[in-house]
Formats: structure tokens, C-alpha cells, sequence
């Protein structure tokens, strides 16, 4: 019999915890419970081997417990899902429900997808471009059912937390929001014309390598929906295209990651989204990539150093130097990437 009350800690889920949650699902003879520590530790998770299968059970990060914005996020994956998309699969419990409500937490249960990382090769970026284009598609009927969600696009606070680091800075740290904080001006003033006229659909909103699995360089799973939002397509594959070509060595410093995109990532990446998508990206979504690009990467980095006061355990007195020049070399070569997109 599960525990009537579970001790719920910040850290590991608790056997208490767990057999509660798991009481409520019929997923066959337990054989092993084992912590998963992969991911955002505000979101514990254990990896449960039963007699039916694999399993992984999630406890859902504080930040992302609003009802309206974790039911939006089952219904999409249950759309995908019934698609014959590649997500892991939600488990339902015995009252046939997605979703278990314990103590003031939320959890959820999905079948364990086995699978390997981003190898940073053409034809895993490739894979991944038309992954999001598949999944773009999918989930254009599902604009009017989305949790209201801001994207990074003009979000409000980002400015404000840009001007606020630059006033309690000096130096070369300042100098380095200064230009940090001209680029995310210059690259929004770009987008707004063309912002309410782009393509909408619902976007993962956080589509990095860490977030796609592979098998044999094709994608297997899609993972963490949280951020899934309505807005327009091209925000998504902007941020897609600067996280999938950004190829360093693992562990690396800052200092010896490159500043340019690995174009032999991001045009495989492109390609695979133009191939599958049901309408090509249009001229207006072309023109907006670089900037949409820069302002993903300015808004992650202004507010992480506003939370946290640094990045990877840096500081901005090495972070800001390296992010600037990564900004530079976008915008100096907003034509070639451009061109590369389009095919040209």
C-alpha cells in the first residue's frame, strides 16, 4: 500500500513518494527503482523497470505546476503521440488520466525511450530539422487550445534586466552588456514589422540537442515540452539553428568555443526542415532568422546572469566576451545564413 502522506524533498524523489504515485498506474511487477539524474534537478525523476517495461517518472519543476499550462502540454503529447510522432509516450493512470496531483506536487509517468545524444554531424542536424518541421505541422491545430506563454521575442523583462546588469557593472564587464543590450535593440526593431504576419504554429520553445534523442542519427524522442507555446514557426527553428550549430568539445572553456556557426550543421538543419514542411519558410521568415537568433541567445544569457550571476559557473567577466562575439559574427553574416535557408 503506497504511504498516505510523502515527504516531498527539493532533491531525489522519496520512496514514499514514489510508491504513491506509482500506486496509481498499472505498470506491472516492480523490479528496480533508480534516480535519473539527467535534466533539471527542480524536477526529480527515477527510472522505473517493471515486468512490462521501462518507465520514468517525473515530479514537474515548481515554475512549471500551473494546471492550465501542464494539461496543454499532456494533450499535445497524447496529439503527437496518436500522429506516430516521436515523444515518449504519457502513461495513463488507473482513472485513465495523464497526470497524478499528490501534496500540492504534479507527476507524470512516460515509457522510457532509449536513445543517444547530439553528435553534432550533418545528418543528425539534418534528422532534426525535419523533426521540428513534422512537428510544426502536427500541432497547427492546436493554436487555440495553447497556455498563454511569452516567447523571447520582445519579451518585456529581458531589457530591463540587460539595463539593470549594465548599472551595476564597470568596466569591461559594462562595455560588454553595452553591446549585448545594441544587438537585442537592433535585432527586435528588425523583427516587429514582420512579427504579426509570420507562419504560427505551436513551437517546442526550447529545442536544443539536450532535448532530442537519436538513434543511429535519426530522431527517436522528443523531450520536455514545458516551454511549447503559440508564435510563429521561425522562432523555434532560430533557436534550433543556434543551438544545433554550435559545435564544441565537451567540457571545453568558453574562451576556446567557437564564435561562428558550423555551417555544415546549420545547413543540413535547414535543409531537413524545408524538405519536410508542408509550406516552405517564406521570404519574411528568411529575413527574421539572424535576429530572432540573436535575441534567443541575448534573452538566455541577460537572464540567467540576472538570476544567477553566472553561466556554466562562469562569470560575466568571461561569459559577456565570448557571447559579443558569437552576436558579431551573426550579424556580420546575416546574408550567408540567410542564403543558406533559402537554398541559394
Amino acid at each position: 500500500m503506497p504511504a498516505s502522506d510523502p515527504v516531498v524533498s527539493g532533491g531525489e524523489l522519496t520512496p514514499a513518494e514514489i510508491s504513491t504515485v506509482l500506486f496509481q498506474y498499472r505498470l506491472g511487477e516492480v523490479e528496480s527503482i533508480r534516480p535519473f539524474l539527467a535534466g533539471s534537478s527542480r524536477a526529480p525523476k527515477a527510472r522505473i523497470t517493471t515486468d512490462s517495461g521501462v518507465f520514468l517518472l517525473k515530479r514537474l519543476a515548481p515554475s512549471r505546476s500551473d494546471l492550465e499550462g501542464m494539461e496543454f502540454q499532456h494533450l499535445l503529447l497524447r496529439h503527437l503521440t496518436s500522429a506516430g510522432f516521436p515523444v515518449a509516450e504519457l502513461q495513463l493512470t488507473l482513472e485513465h488520466r495523464t497526470m497524478v496531483s499528490q501534496s500540492g506536487h504534479h507527476y507524470e509517468v512516460s515509457r522510457w525511450v532509449e536513445g543517444h545524444r547530439y553528435r553534432f554531424v550533418p545528418t543528425a542536424a539534418k534528422a532534426s530539422g525535419a523533426a521540428m518541421a513534422a512537428m510544426h505541422d502536427l500541432l497547427v491545430p492546436m493554436i487555440g487550445q495553447a497556455a498563454s506563454r511569452r516567447g523571447y521575442h520582445d519579451r518585456p523583462d529581458v531589457a530591463k534586466a540587460a539595463a539593470d546588469l549594465m548599472r551595476d557593472s564597470e568596466g569591461t564587464v559594462q562595455h560588454g552588456y553595452e553591446r549585448l543590450a545594441e544587438y537585442l535593440r537592433n535585432s527586435r526593431r528588425h523583427v516587429r514589422p514582420h512579427w504579426p504576419n509570420l507562419p504560427v504554429t505551436v513551437g517546442h520553445g526550447d529545442w536544443h540537442p539536450g532535448n532530442i534523442l537519436f538513434g543511429d542519427d535519426r530522431v527517436v524522442a522528443v523531450i520536455d515540452f514545458e516551454s511549447a507555446r503559440a508564435e510563429p514557426r521561425v522562432a523555434d527553428l532560430a533557436n534550433g539553428l543556434l543551438q544545433f550549430s554550435l559545435n564544441r568539445e565537451p567540457g571545453s572553456p568558453v574562451s576556446e568555443w567557437p564564435v561562428a556557426c558550423d555551417m555544415e550543421l546549420f545547413g543540413p538543419m535547414v535543409s531537413g526542415f524545408q524538405l519536410v514542411a508542408r509550406h516552405r519558410l517564406g521570404d519574411a521568415e528568411l529575413e527574421c532568422i539572424p535576429s530572432l537568433m540573436i535575441e534567443a541567445l541575448t534573452t538566455e544569457i541577460v537572464i540567467t546572469l540576472r538570476r544567477k550571476g553566472q553561466v556554466r559557473k562562469m562569470g560575466p567577466e568571461l561569459v559577456l566576451p565570448w557571447i559579443v562575439a558569437r552576436l558579431g559574427w551573426i550579424d556580420e553574416h546575416r546574408q550567408a545564413m540567410i542564403d543558406a535557408v533559402s537554398g541559394h
